[in-house]
């Protein structure tokens, strides 16, 4: 095998997938890259026996071939090369020559008929998405995942089609966040429910950059797979039953306090800077035209802030873990948040009124 390829194509195609291997897993050749040499493109494979991701990128191919690279080793080389060919060449044993202006380096391989095959995957798709589109559904709700690796059901993100709208959802338990989507035509058919693991969505993160790109979401079997391009991530899809999340979402919550997003986003994070370490939790006392935020800790001490709002409803109290409020700050895209409440024993749901079909819901803490 022998190829030149431009150093910052190479780069970027190493850097799209080199996030799956696994640098110390029990199988070495996990932590190794496969590069794939046909016609005029070089084709860069990572897996990781959940997840499997691969690009192809056109390049200058003297004789075809396969060699496997450490993963980590060649981004790190690649990175420091100055912007020019790179010529690649295979040896014997599965050493393989990298030349780069006047750098040369040797690096051993590891036989290519030992890298795992690429799981199956279907062409056909069942969804498309703009990147632009995609990439804010994942923002707006890959934050509410749970971190406990045991509640496999709640480690990704639930993809759903469903009247003509596409939903996606997460929850920890303690929160939850879901988007709905028009995607028009392409929404169209029954109702389709697919879980997401949290790697597949955090690798598919870093492919979502060209914004009028469109993606393809198909299934089969198994596995679920999002193809753009000559890019493709395949992912096992997460086996069980979300919970039904449409339950928790509060009809009722008729004090409606509107706030501006940036003023309270601030406020929280200086209030949150006293609050108990594991509870994270912040006091939000709202009357008219004011909402307070308070912590009172022994070891750590007390803060309080007062913010003007636009309320004349009833006086309401509830705590609130302040990460929590301030994950979906982060996300809401609009100068002014609604915070729907009802009393300090429910949950409390994050709006805003631009946009209707992005719903965060936070559940209540003892004061």
């Amino acid at each position: 095998m022998e190829v030149r390829i431009d150093k910052d194509t190479f780069l970027n195609g190493v850097q799209k997938v080199q996030g799956i291997v696994e640098a110390k897993g029990a199988m070495p050749i996990l932590s190794h890259l496969l590069l794939t040499t046909e016609k005029d493109q070089i084709g860069i494979q990572a897996t990781d026996l959940e997840i499997g991701a691969k690009g192809y990128y056109s390049a200058n191919v003297v004789a075809e071939g396969q060699v496997t690279l450490n993963a980590k080793k060649l981004f790190d080389i690649l990175r420091e090369l100055p912007s020019e060919e790179v010529h690649l060449t295979k040896e014997d044993n599965h050493w393989v020559t990298l030349r780069c202006g006047k750098s040369k380096f040797r690096l051993p391989g590891m036989p290519s008929q030992d890298f795992p095959p690429f799981p199956e995957f279907s062409q056909e798709s069942l969804l498309e998405f703009s990147s632009k589109l995609l990439k804010e559904m994942i923002r707006k709700t890959f934050f509410a995942q749970s971190p406990d690796e045991t509640r496999q059901v709640l480690n990704g993100l639930l993809l759903e089609r469903e009247s003509g709208k596409v939903n996606m959802v997460g929850t920890d338990g303690h929160r939850l966040a879901v988007i709905h989507r028009d995607l028009g035509d392409a929404a169209k058919g029954g109702k389709l429910s697919y879980l997401i693991p949290k790697k597949a969505l955090a690798e598919l993160m870093k492919l979502v950059e060209d914004e009028e790109a469109t993606f393809s979401f198909s299934a089969k079997n198994n596995h679920l797979a999002f193809m753009q391009g000559d890019q493709v991530i395949v992912s096992r899809k997460i086996d069980g039953k979300f919970p039904n999340y449409q339950q928790v979402i509060p009809t009722d919550n008729k004090l409606q306090v509107q706030v501006n997003r940036d003023v309270l986003q601030h406020a929280l994070k200086r209030v949150a800077l006293l609050a108990d370490e594991k509870s994270k939790m912040v006091r939000f006392d709202v009357q008219s035209g004011n909402i307070t935020l308070t912590t009172d800790t022994t070891e750590l001490g007390e803060a309080r802030e007062e913010i003007a709002i636009s309320y004349s409803g009833e006086d309401v109290s509830i705590g609130l873990n302040a990460k929590y409020v301030l994950d979906v700050l982060n996300v809401i895209d609009d100068e002014e948040v609604v915070l729907n409440l009802k009393d300090q024993n429910s949950s409390c749901l994050i709006t805003s009124n631009k946009d209707k079909d992005y719903q965060s819901i936070v559940m209540p803490m003892r004061l």
